[in-house]
């Protein structure tokens, strides 16, 4: 009897651990991009968080980056309180019910800025020990993505930190084949075959632990045409 109930205090214990550590709220996805098709004006790029419990939480997020290239506006982020301009002390607090959503809407104007430009802006999302990255990024285009996206051998990664995987955008002339993941001892964690032209998506592993990486990117014949930093959250 005695071990019965030592089992049954261990398994209560596991249970409770399990229950703490349960993720509060979800994203749908880790950024959301879109093509800005000129003449757009003001273009809104939806991402939502759900409430994952059974009660009411506290969803608190802040910009950690924010970038726009020449001549893009940032017309403001909104939540389901209200709209904001960027600020690094913006620090918003909304109140989500159970199983209900936060719609968070980042807007941009590209109307006066050059073809093949981009904005975007990264937001940290929290509640309690859960932490989350969001990023909402804007290309400028005339027709959708394009080889002229970019500039010859420029790349863009993001979101930046990443929770789940990295997009990584890129110019088609640089013909890119393989993007490798190194950590920080030089070990490679991860190789992605390339297939699409403009951009890739590299998943990553459930088991890859947090920190910094090196993600190297090349093309056809093993030469290197770009490295970045990034932070695996």
């Amino acid at each position: 009897m005695k071990k019965f109930k030592l089992l049954l205090f261990a398994f209560i214990a596991l249970f409770a651990s399990i229950k703490g550590n349960a993720q509060t709220f979800s994203l749908e996805k880790d950024s959301s991009k879109a093509w800005w098709v000129s003449p757009g004006g003001t273009m809104g790029i939806h991402l939502k968080a759900k409430n994952e419990t059974a009660s009411n939480i506290q969803l608190s997020w802040k910009f950690t980056d924010h970038h726009l290239d020449a001549a893009w506006t940032f017309e403001g982020g909104c939540d389901n309180i209200g709209c904001y301009i960027y600020s690094t002390n913006t620090n918003v607090t909304d109140n989500i019910a159970s199983t209900k959503q936060c719609d968070f809407k980042f807007s941009y104007n590209g109307d006066t800025a050059a073809m093949g430009t981009k904005s975007y802006s990264t937001i940290e999302i929290t509640e309690g020990t859960t932490k989350k990255f969001a990023t909402f990024v804007a290309y400028k285009t005339s027709t959708g993505i394009s080889s002229s996206m970019l500039q010859d051998n420029e790349v863009a990664i993001f979101p930046n930190p990443a929770s789940n995987y990295i997009d990584v955008t890129y110019n088609a002339s640089s013909d890119v084949k393989t993007i490798a993941l190194y950590n920080l001892i030089g070990k490679v964690v991860s190789v992605y075959k390339v297939t699409d032209k403009n951009s890739a998506r590299c998943e990553f592993s459930a088991d890859m632990p947090s920190g910094i990486y090196v993600v190297r990117i090349a093309d056809s014949k093993g030469n290197v045409i770009a490295t970045r930093k990034i932070t695996h959250q």
